[in-house]
């Protein structure tokens, strides 16, 4: 075995994939003989580098072959940071495009695809034919970014450390390998999985951004401490991957910064991004202009639908329309609006065509529950059109009278949100109902829906909400939503809705037998959630945008990895 290690580690050595600082570390740690660790260190060029754990203070510059073709440096424009990048714990947006960069999962959407996948850590993989046996086979002599290797046993404690850390994406993983003992560290660049049940889904929740990351076990246990034995404070600033960038620094108000890892296994070959600037900017106007100026190179989803408009025009810029699976919606309070009728109703009164095509300038279609790029998508689901004459005999028929003054809570910084709280309040009013408009941060939102006050102590309707799932799978689109054992505690099921004939088809959909079975299912899920008992309205399905720089090729967006960035395979093209 150590003359295995000698000879990746000599590999490694002579190609400058391996610092010399990383070739002590790793010798010292499997135990070589001093002579032996001296040999590697000699064969390494001088010019090989990586990064330590932590953000370095600078990083030496990339070698004149690299430079005659490398893009510089690619600023993505954000309105804040987060206070948390843990890929195990946390569920945001802004972390999971750093994962994307920083870290490596076993494989990865391919391209544009909700259900193809290509290589990440893994080069290729194998799986039994009752699915429930999945065999990964990992590119051999990878190293994370502080020196160690990224190995079978490595990808199993680090899935470990996801599994015992019960953080908001654990379940991606638990709903199939709900313990550590169902994976098998079968050799150096093998592992299985041995799930003990047919599991049709689990490349695709394996392919999730939120969970699977494959962060380094070494830096884990370095910066654990008795009351954080998983290190999630250390995780929740700093990042240790085998991806193709590092971490170098990280700030909540100013952004985040990421620099090629020179030992990266892929290698850089080719024209490629040194650097990844995610710079903080809050204002609006202040971001228009430093995309038209040329002084950065991104954004997504955060300047608004009528700048977008106008930006298409702009010969610097280039904006870039693709489809997702995020449908947005709003809740309806089930307890307070009494009957299922009274929520057919306040679907019947939503004002959908000033949305789509005065609010979204079309940057949305009309869908019920389940977007259309998903499996159980029901091309017939039932989609309400506005009919107020209808909306007011239904509410009427639950024992509301006219002048009925209801709430309706939306974010008082997100202007379309607003928008839309206005255009239905003129619908009330219209058919006599007065509606009240609590304008609040969006942290209130979120706290209303996911808390645990109440039916009684909560508004009529919450707007500006909706979902799109982890990976290609209904259920995981429906069940944090709509189930009852997700009504507070941190579930999203914030209008206390409960069907149990839903109960009913969920639990049979959760591990579903065929694509057959989950179709019917689903059919029958969406008919109850749209026609028969709505728990929400439906707004639609949205279709996002990224603003670029006239001179970014490459940028493929992927309908799950949402303002997200495949920053390895974009570049700059050359004047």
């Amino acid at each position: 075995m150590e003359n295995a290690h000698v000879g990746r580690l000599l590999k490694l050595a002579r190609s400058g994939r391996a610092s010399r600082r990383q070739l002590l570390e790793t010798g010292l740690r499997l135990g070589l003989a001093s002579p032996v660790i001296l040999s590697l260190i000699e064969a390494a060029p001088r010019t090989a580098s990586a990064a330590s754990s932590a953000p370095p203070a600078a990083t030496e510059p990339a070698p004149a072959a690299a430079q005659e073709t490398s893009s510089g440096a690619f600023t993505v424009l954000l309105t804040s940071g987060t206070e948390d990048i843990d890929p195990h714990y946390t569920y945001s947006e802004i972390a999971s495009a750093l994962a994307l960069g920083v870290y490596e999962m076993l494989l990865i959407l391919k391209g544009d695809s909700t259900d193809e996948f290509e290589p990440m850590l893994a080069e290729s993989w194998e799986v039994s034919d009752d699915r429930s046996t999945y065999t990964f086979h990992l590119y051999p002599d990878v190293m994370f970014q502080d020196g160690t290797p990224a190995n079978a046993q490595a990808v199993k404690d680090s899935y470990t450390r996801w599994i015992e850390l019960g953080g908001s994406p654990v379940n991606v993983i638990t709903r199939f390998c709900d313990s550590p003992d169902k994976m098998e560290v079968v050799d150096e660049t093998t592992l299985r999985f041995n799930l003990g049940s047919p599991q049709p889904l689990f490349l695709s929740a394996m392919a999730s951004s939120y969970g699977p990351m494959v962060i380094s076990p070494t830096a884990i246990k370095e910066n654990a401490t008795a009351d954080d034995p998983y290190a999630h404070e250390w995780a929740k600033q700093f990042a240790v991957g085998s991806g193709p960038y590092t971490l170098e620094s990280n700030s909540v108000s100013e952004g985040m910064v990421l620099k090629r890892f020179d030992g990266y296994h892929k290698g850089w070959e080719g024209n490629h991004f040194d650097t990844i600037i995610f710079r903080v900017v809050p204002e609006d106007a202040t971001r228009r202009q430093l995309l038209e100026r040329g002084e950065a190179d991104a954004a997504s989803q955060n300047l608004s639908i009528d700048v977008v408009d106008q930006m298409r025009s702009e010969p610097n810029v280039q904006v870039i329309e693709y489809p997702t699976t995020y449908v947005r919606w709003a809740i309806m309070n089930s307890p307070r609006l009494l009957t299922k009728e009274v929520r057919q109703g306040f679907s019947y009164a939503y004002p959908y065509d000033d949305l789509i095509n005065v609010v979204f300038k079309g940057m949305m279609k009309r869908s019920g529950p389940i977007p259309d790029n998903v499996r159980g998508y029901d091309p017939n689901v039932f989609l309400y059109q506005t009919d107020l004459e209808k909306a007011k005999q239904l509410i009427l028929s639950g024992g509301f009278k006219e002048g009925e003054i209801f709430e309706y809570m939306a974010d008082a910084n997100e202007q379309t949100d607003q928008t839309i709280a206005q255009l239905f309040q003129a619908n009330m009013q219209q058919m006599g109902f007065g509606l009240d408009i609590i304008s609040v941060d969006y942290a209130t939102v979120e706290s209303t829906v996911y808390g645990d006050a109440p039916a009684e102590e909560k508004p009529h309707v919450i707007g500006g909400w909706g979902w799109w799932p982890d990976y290609n799978d209904p259920w995981n689109q429906l069940a944090p939503n709509f189930l009852k054992d997700q009504i507070g505690g941190g579930g999203s099921n914030g209008g206390a809705w409960v069907n149990e004939r839903f109960e009913e088809i969920m639990a049979q959909a959760e591990h579903f037998e065929s694509e057959e079975q989950l179709d019917t299912l689903m059919k029958e899920a969406q008919n109850i959630l749209t026609e028969q008992d709505p728990p929400v309205i439906y707004v639609g399905q949205s279709i996002n945008y990224t603003v670029l720089g006239k001179d970014i090729r490459g940028f493929v967006p992927n309908p799950l990895y949402l303002q997200s960035y495949n920053f390895y395979s974009m570049s700059r093209e050359k004047a």
